[in-house]
């Protein structure tokens, strides 16, 4: 995806995130997570084969169509940032997500996560998903920015394949919930969006929603 131009918002080169923070080669070994609130901390984290089965999962049945599929690519980003984050401190309540906003981070927790730190983890994430075949209605595109009244936000962005694009932000919510997918074009002209009730967090001690 080039830039992406939407009623005349724009994501210019200056603010293209996929360039600066994100690592194009993530591996289930070595999947560098931004926290602390714009990428200030990255740390290392890793996920075992029974970890990844589990998130395989998630993408059991094969979806028959796109809406379900996202629902899955939502559960299955869930779960990674609680099995990422017990390793990184980060599965923790995101005292900083409030009310579709972001609250200042004054006291530098390096728990919490912006909406840069999502955009780019969620990033990282989804191309995992993607290089392993899980996804077979979407494809990853690069991150989309805005900036308004409401100040700048970033996202993570899906393309359902021959079809429109999607945001995927989970700053909407806290850690281990799925994460809201609504149009791109929706997520950059209004603002806050219009989302339906959260699901349930997923929770590691039991089975992953499908």
């Amino acid at each position: 995806m080039g830039d992406v131009r939407l009623r005349g918002k724009s994501l210019p080169p200056e603010h293209d995130l996929s360039r600066s923070l994100c690592r194009p080669n993530p591996t289930l070994a070595s999947i560098l997570e931004c926290h602390g609130f714009g990428c200030t901390w990255t740390s290392r984290a890793a996920l075992n084969r029974d970890a990844w089965r589990r998130i395989a999962a998630v993408f059991a049945p094969r979806a028959k169509d796109a809406q379900t599929e996202r629902r899955q690519i939502a559960h299955g980003v869930a779960l990674i940032q609680l099995l990422v984050g017990q390793q990184t401190g980060t599965a923790a309540h995101q005292w900083s997500h409030r009310d579709k906003d972001i609250l200042p981070n004054f006291e530098g927790d390096p728990t919490q996560l912006d909406c840069i730190d999502e955009a780019v983890n969620t990033w990282t994430y989804l191309t995992l998903m993607e290089r392993d075949g899980l996804l077979h209605f979407h494809r990853v595109a690069k991150l989309s920015h805005a900036f308004d009244l409401n100040g700048p936000r970033n996202t993570a962005v899906l393309q359902e394949i021959g079809g429109q694009y999607f945001a995927i932000d989970p700053s909407l919510v806290d850690v281990g919930v799925p994460p809201p997918i609504i149009p791109l074009e929706s997520w950059l002209t209004h603002w806050p969006p219009d989302l339906p009730p959260s699901e349930a967090p997923v929770r590691l001690s039991m089975d992953v929603p499908k």
